[in-house]
């Protein structure tokens, strides 16, 4: 089980580390349209690139952000919960968001094959569509691995637990 924890760590501190530089570099395309603005040519690409770098920027942090429980949870009743109750919905939250993760995954990962097949290109820069949504797609399947190891963690009692 720390094999698996250790792996989602890894692969997930590199994607944010990439989502990070995504956020540098939109915030920098941004900037300077805005100060090319000011001299009436404004950078023509500056849309597309803060579209397909806004999505990076979203997409690459999940797994981080489930391993380190960044996200909302909601639990003013299950404080109140037995730990026997607590567990189990805890499994059906985890195995639930396993199954909707992974589906996400695999239907951005179906769309991003058919924009490689159809090479379809943006307007203005002509870039293709098909990495940013692969990366999309490979971002949902990490988390879907990250909620994994989280319901196997779950599903294996602690040492202190057994005794």
């Amino acid at each position: 089980m720390g094999s698996l924890k250790r792996l989602t760590e890894a692969l997930s501190n590199i994607f944010t580390a990439v989502g990070g530089v995504s956020l540098v570099v939109m915030t920098a395309i941004a900037c300077v349209n805005m100060f090319l603005r000011l001299f009436g040519t404004p950078l023509s690409p500056a849309y597309e690139l803060v579209s397909y770098l806004g999505a990076t920027t979203v997409a690459l942090p999940l797994g981080y952000a489930q391993l380190k429980k960044s996200h909302i949870s909601v639990d003013i009743l299950a404080a109140y919960f037995p730990n026997n109750v607590r567990r189990i919905t805890s499994l059906i939250s985890l195995g639930l968001s396993v199954i909707l993760f992974g589906l996400a995954s695999w239907k951005v990962a179906q769309h991003a094959t058919n924009l490689l097949r159809t090479g379809e290109l943006s307007e203005t820069t002509r870039m293709p569509f098909y990495p940013f949504t692969y990366a999309v797609a490979v971002s949902c399947a990490l988390l879907t691995f990250c909620l994994l190891v989280d319901l196997l963690a779950v599903l294996t009692p602690r040492q202190e637990e057994r005794k």
